[in-house]
């Protein structure tokens, strides 16, 4: 039991190092990228904290097992390096019984995972995604601060307001439109107020501007066009949150996903169960690929077996991405990838362990008898 405790807190330690790098790495790089969106005014830079804290259990399904794997081969090869398994060993503690100890961590990193992979990853999305729509409903207008000229998002429209009241309302707006084509005129709306409104019948978005005037013409030309409205309305394009909103059937519950019988729902189910079974193919795949000595070093074998990781990723997703598609059957599934990967570790387990190289030197003997 003393073994079992120190190997455990030795990998569990490990893996929470990493996997807390692993986050903070892949969160900065994410959060720049959500930041660099909220100053073209698609987001207000008070939401985007939210939307990582709601995208961070999606983040950590995929951090942690590779976390897990590095912190094996990190453990273990620092006690094959300093003779510490040397000792182990020569106490009784064989490959097999080294793969039982380490299975008890990968249980709770498993639990983990799953935990959120079936609940908290399809939570999180749901909850972002709220805000991502209550977020696209604002216009550009709603993120314009009073007193300052501002580009729209396509640099092709300057917009001016004096103030907002208490109703939200714009008071003294100025708009200066160029057009994307070269030959359209430039057109220049000036309005004592302005307000967005909602079209019953087709649910569009209106900007509606009180008594004013609008100036349409080309610059160096006397053929302007001037208009005077009480009221003028003009469609408010649609934000384009394709990088922020995931499939929708990722963020369905699990339970709603047992009853299905869709193609991408079958897909998205399998991937969700997929993930805690990772953690116990790549236990034997880290134990395997853990053993080192002194001369070649302690991390000899992790870049191989990141490697290895993220082709299993990357097979798991095409193998989603075929179901979706239909070029491969829901009872097939996901399920190859995984007898693949646990064949692979299976093989460099039983290698490690000698029992390939005695049948060979075995056969061999066979041989020389009979011959």
């Amino acid at each position: 039991m003393i073994i079992l405790r120190y190997l455990t807190r030795e990998v569990l330690q490990t893996t929470t190092a990493v996997s807390v790098v692993l986050v903070v790495i892949i969160m900065s790089g994410r959060f720049v990228k959500y930041l660099a969106e909220a100053t073209t005014g698609k987001f207000e830079p008070t939401v985007l904290f939210s939307i990582m804290y709601y995208r961070l259990p999606g983040f950590l399904e995929l951090i942690i097992p590779l976390g897990f794997m590095v912190a094996i081969i990190m453990a273990y090869g620092r006690l094959y390096a300093d003779h510490e398994m040397t000792v182990l060993s020569s106490c009784g503690m064989s490959q097999r019984r080294l793969l039982t100890y380490t299975f008890v961590p990968g249980v709770i990193v498993a639990i983990v995972v799953g935990l959120c992979s079936l609940w908290l990853t399809p939570l999180g999305l749901q909850k972002s995604e709220q805000i991502i729509k209550q977020q696209k409903s604002r216009s550009e207008l709603d993120v314009v601060k009073p007193g300052r000229f501002q580009a729209s998002r396509t640099n092709d429209i300057v917009t001016y307001i004096e103030k907002r009241n208490k109703n939200k309302e714009l008071e003294g707006i100025f708009i200066a439109s160029a057009g994307v084509a070269q030959d359209k005129p430039l057109t220049t709306v000036k309005a004592d107020s302005a307000e967005r409104v909602t079209h019953k019948q087709y649910q569009q978005n209106y900007l509606q501007l009180n008594n004013g005037v609008r100036y349409q013409g080309r610059p160096g030309e006397a053929n302007y066009r001037i208009t005077y409205f009480e009221k003028l309305g003009q469609r408010l394009p649609e934000q384009d949150d394709a990088d922020f909103v995931s499939k929708k059937v990722d963020s369905q519950p699990t339970l709603d996903l047992l009853s299905a019988t869709g193609v991408e729902k079958q897909a998205a189910l399998q991937t969700r169960l997929s993930a805690p079974l990772i953690i116990f193919i790549i236990t034997v795949l880290a134990v395997a690929m853990s053993y080192t000595t002194p001369r070649r070093g302690r991390y000899v074998m992790l870049f191989p077996a990141i490697l290895l990781y993220l082709v299993y990723l990357v097979l798991l997703n095409s193998a989603r991405e075929a179901i979706e598609d239909g070029t491969l059957a829901t009872v097939i599934g996901l399920w190859p990838v995984h007898l693949l990967f646990l064949g692979i570790a299976c093989f460099l387990f039983v290698w490690r362990t000698g029992v390939i190289g005695r049948f060979l030197i075995a056969s061999k003997q066979k041989q020389k008898r009979y011959s």
